[in-house]
């Protein structure tokens, strides 16, 4: 073999070998498991990392080793042990640490014991044109990787409730066809993932008492 025919041949593979990187790539980004922004790619990669902590979901809060787990949570957003246990509801904690963890500042993001304080932030932010993550109606924008959808727990909420209630936010980490699939904390006593049913042309479809996606950054 002449040495044109090994450059030839080297060549030829170093661009085959391109060509299924870059179709890997694109395969992914069909699939939408590749974030748009530095930003989002931190939270959701902070999201999975958490996620494998819980063992999928697996580990349960009342075990005595995911007590320091939920402790850094709670400091993310200030409060000290005398201010909460085991079995205080976590779950706001627990996405207020993954947005603080992956740079979100206080004039975005609202770090709050209670979803409905920073969904509120958001909703206000969108409304006023606001500093910050904005909430949007569900029907209003698509859902992409690092959005957080939001669920009333209670009656009576609507996207211009203001007051003070209950609910619950996820992080979208994978979009695949018709779902999207999310993280949140303090379900089933754990981190877990959760199926968000999309509509054919990509937003959150009603029911569950979904209400608010609000975009990142």
């Amino acid at each position: 073999m002449t040495k044109d025919n090994k450059k030839i041949l080297l060549w030829s593979g170093a661009i085959i070998i391109a060509l299924a990187s870059a179709f890997f790539i694109y395969k992914l980004s069909v699939r939408k498991l590749i974030a748009k922004t530095p930003f989002r790619r931190r939270s959701v990669k902070n999201a999975l990392e958490e996620y494998e902590l819980w063992g999928e979901g697996k580990k349960k809060e009342t075990e005595s080793s995911m007590y320091a787990t939920i402790k850094k949570y709670w400091d993310s957003i200030g409060w000290n042990e005398s201010q909460w246990s085991p079995s205080t509801a976590w779950s706001s904690a627990f996405i207020s640490y993954i947005m603080k963890k992956s740079k979100a500042n206080e004039d975005e993001f609202k770090f709050a014991s209670s979803h409905s304080q920073y969904i509120i932030k958001a909703i206000a932010n969108r409304k006023e044109n606001g500093k910050g993550f904005k909430g949007y109606k569900i029907n209003e924008k698509k859902v992409e990787l690092g959005d957080l959808v939001c669920y009333a727990r209670q009656d009576g909420v609507t996207y211009d409730t203001t007051g003070s209630y209950n609910s619950h936010c996820d992080l979208v980490v994978e979009i695949d066809g018709d779902n999207a699939y999310a993280l949140g904390g303090n379900v089933s006593d754990s981190v877990t993932k959760s199926t968000i049913p999309l509509t054919s042309d990509g937003y959150a479809k009603a029911g569950n008492r979904r209400f608010v996606v609000i975009k990142t950054k």
